[in-house]
């Protein structure tokens, strides 16, 4: 009986968090944004949306949502944005579509910085599916400024930003902001970090292409961490930063891991090609590192060169360290397919990037998109839905061949409804129609 107390105790409890939270999600409103709105300043309904970014986040409260249509906003209350310690998000109308993401565009024109986080926001304060373009400040952070406040910026393309000092697309300090599937590109600083600048706390940075930033006069043309710990940079593509010392990134007095990552084309004027160390400790496992552990510049710190690392041409789609930076497109070749963001479709190449498969074999690879040997792709796509593709959809056993293993595998998965590598025809059931689709590829061979 004690135990039956017990339970409906917890069940109670349970159901008293479940209506809590629930009464939270319900009482979140959406506040739209539109540089195009008849009104100003707007009233921030989707008929009658505010025409500033600023006047959203003034009137959002606590688990808003602030929908920012396509366009191009500058101008005062468009730059040196502040969420005031506000746990909202801010985004664009799609932020997974990154044609909606180019076209939704703050834009400073050089007069400040795109955002000012200093009032101890958290990751409940979210900016996602946005461009940061254009900013400019004499001191640290030109895109954002990250003071004792760790936001989540997600999807964001963060380009041709300046700083006079540090960080010229992001400046963090004291600061654990957590940044996923950013482009960062063409920031510029005058001293260290052209693309960012991390000054202690924990630093997060996963799926990101950064590329062609530079540090004139410092370290870390692509990144620069100082006395930072629990560095993570993983299924990142550094290629074409340079500065003085550590083209891709310097690390100084900060422990850094770095996995299923790309470094191409980084330089350095003084000391070291795509790396540099000062005091810190740097541990690289599963990347794939141009020049290998020769690239990487080591000053009184260590280096761990752990299990799978490579030093071969990744096979970029489209990447010329001397050509344009804006035709670049740094997806993985394969003959099995990869994703075309022009054409928003699968194409198939002559040549399979030896990237492909070669990530961390402990990280997740079901969001992958199917065939894949089973194991996260190296590179700012591995882990995603544009993750490039690799060997026979019926291959289920990764073994090179379709017979009677693979077989075997669609029949434990028989009568499955849900969505798994034996639903060939992705209908949600596992069925006749999958069945048809595998003998189609029977006894095929890699």
């Amino acid at each position: 009986m004690k135990g039956v107390r017990v339970n409906r105790a917890s069940s109670l409890l349970a159901g008293v968090f479940l209506f809590l939270a629930v009464s939270v999600v319900s009482s979140a409103n959406t506040i739209y944004v539109d540089t195009n709105s008849p009104n100003e300043p707007g009233a921030g309904t989707f008929d009658d949306p505010f025409r500033s970014i600023q006047d959203a986040i003034d009137d959002a409260n606590n688990w808003d949502i602030i929908e920012v249509r396509p366009g191009l906003y500058t101008g005062l209350g468009n730059y040196d944005l502040d969420p005031n310690g506000k746990s909202i998000t801010i985004g664009s109308t799609e932020p997974n579509n990154p044609d909606v993401v180019a076209k939704t565009i703050i834009d400073p024109n050089k007069a400040g910085r795109g955002f000012y986080f200093d009032s101890g926001e958290d990751a409940n304060c979210i900016i996602e599916g946005l461009t940061i373009r254009n900013a400019y400040t004499g001191g640290k952070g030109g895109g954002i400024y990250c003071y004792y406040s760790s936001p989540t910026v997600t999807n964001c393309i963060i380009s041709g930003n300046r700083a006079n000092t540090h960080g010229g697309g992001i400046f963090s300090q004291n600061s654990s902001p957590r940044i996923t599937g950013c482009v960062i590109s063409g920031n510029v600083s005058a001293v260290d970090g052209g693309g960012i600048e991390w000054w202690r706390g924990e630093a997060e940075l996963r799926n990101c292409a950064v590329f062609n930033n530079r540090a004139t006069s410092g370290a870390g043309g692509g990144v620069d961490y100082f006395d930072c710990d629990n560095v993570v940079i993983a299924n990142c593509t550094f290629a074409a930063n340079t500065a003085d010392r550590g083209g891709g990134l310097y690390c100084w007095s900060s422990n850094c891991l770095i996995d299923s990552s790309i470094f191409r084309g980084c330089e350095a004027d003084s000391s070291g090609s795509q790396i540099g160390i000062y005091s810190g400790t740097v541990t690289v496992s599963y990347s794939d590192i141009e020049g290998g552990q020769e690239a990487i510049s080591n000053i009184s710190g260590s280096l761990g060169w752990a299990d799978g690392n490579i030093d071969t041409d990744p096979c970029f789609a489209c990447f010329d360290a001397n050509g344009e930076p804006n035709l670049w497109d740094f997806h993985l070749q394969s003959v099995y397919g990869r994703w075309e963001p022009n054409s928003q479709s699968w194409v198939a190449d002559s040549n399979t990037s030896p990237c492909i498969d070669a990530g961390e074999p402990n990280s997740d690879w079901m969001s992958e998109p199917w065939p894949n040997g089973k194991r996260i792709n190296m590179g700012a796509y591995g882990g995603t839905i544009e993750a490039s593709m690799n060997g026979n959809e019926a291959d289920f056993s990764v073994d090179g061949a379709v017979d009677f293993a693979d077989f075997a595998y669609l029949g434990t998965s028989w009568g499955r409804e849900e969505r798994c590598i034996e639903d060939l025809t992705a209908d949600g059931a596992v069925d006749v129609s999958d069945l048809w689709r595998f003998a189609l590829s029977w006894l095929w061979q890699e």
